[in-house]
């Protein structure tokens, strides 16, 4: 058997519905949920401009949740798509959940001012995982099913995890390459110094007490062009097998806690994160292995 045929055979061999797609589903709700809940609702919308985007003639602004109901409705909205995104985080009805995630998603990142690459990520994702949710059979995503999924429900479940893998490993490509030629500070390796002391976006005060003579020192170079040789090695893992991938995993995982730490992008964090966990996590992944705070969750 060639490469060729053994690859053909994964596709439609492999089970794509486990808690581990699940996982990724709950994560990137729950990115979007605090959000939502932990921001005043009209600091995350502005009157003007919420009115100007509404009043465009095109389809996705008439599907747009926010739109649909208007800016004096906005808190309406707010427990509309708290009550969704709970829904998706518990996991019920994947087939259902799917579409209606994406719409939360998109309508957000669509109105809102108050957007990060980690909102518009996410939109993106929750996009692409509509045709894996609807073609989920299971009642709950937390559920490791034991039917058999048909060849062709695999094929098409197993594509769109290759392209959500693809378009993880574009956004490192991208991360990596357009800090080489859009910023001298990151060829110079300072770049990390001029971020962290920054006095609006910078890094805490009380971390940054504790990091300013790592920042000070020759060790500032080494540890900006670490950055740059993370994400082009998460790019490189699209081609890696899956015990390089884990350890890319958790050193993604890390690099993004960290930026938790310095610049408080939490949203950004866990559209991350759920995409690393779709991209370099195989779906027969035992989570109650790998996390065992999943021990009295996961079935």
């Amino acid at each position: 058997m060639n490469l060729l045929s053994i690859y053909k055979s994964k596709l439609f061999t492999n089970n794509p519905f486990t808690n581990v797609y699940g996982l990724a589903r709950a994560i990137l709700a729950f990115g979007t949920l605090i959000t939502i809940l932990f921001n005043d609702i009209y600091t995350l919308f502005d009157k003007e401009i919420f009115t100007k985007l509404s009043e465009l003639d095109t389809f996705l602004t008439k599907v747009n949740l926010f739109s649909l109901l208007g800016y004096e409705n906005l808190l309406f909205s707010k427990i509309i798509i708290a009550l969704i995104l709970i829904v998706v985080i518990i996991g019920y009805f994947p087939r259902y959940t799917g579409i209606l995630h994406w719409w939360v998603a998109f309508s957000y990142n669509s109105l809102s001012i108050l957007i990060d690459g980690g909102d518009q990520l996410t939109s993106v994702l929750t996009f692409l995982l509509i045709p894996i949710t609807l073609l989920d059979s299971r009642k709950n995503h937390w559920l490791n099913s034991n039917k058999k999924s048909s060849l062709n429900t695999n094929l098409i479940a197993n594509i769109f995890i290759g392209i959500i893998s693809l378009q993880m490993s574009i956004v490192y490509l991208q991360a990596a390459m357009e800090k080489l030629y859009k910023l001298n500070e990151w060829v110079s390796g300072t770049a990390l110094y001029y971020y962290m002391n920054d006095p609006l976006f910078g890094t805490p005060d009380w971390l940054l007490t504790v990091l300013t003579p790592l920042l000070n020192s020759k060790l500032v170079f080494f540890l900006s062009w670490s950055v740059i040789i993370l994400e082009l090695s998460l790019f490189c893992a699209f081609f890696m097998n899956k015990k390089k991938r884990l350890v890319l995993f958790y050193l993604g995982f890390l690099f993004h806690f960290m930026i938790i730490l310095n610049f408080g992008l939490f949203s950004f964090f866990f559209a991350m994160l759920g995409g690393l966990i779709i991209y370099l996590l195989p779906t027969n992944t035992d989570l109650k292995k790998m996390f065992p705070i999943f021990k009295n969750i996961v079935v």
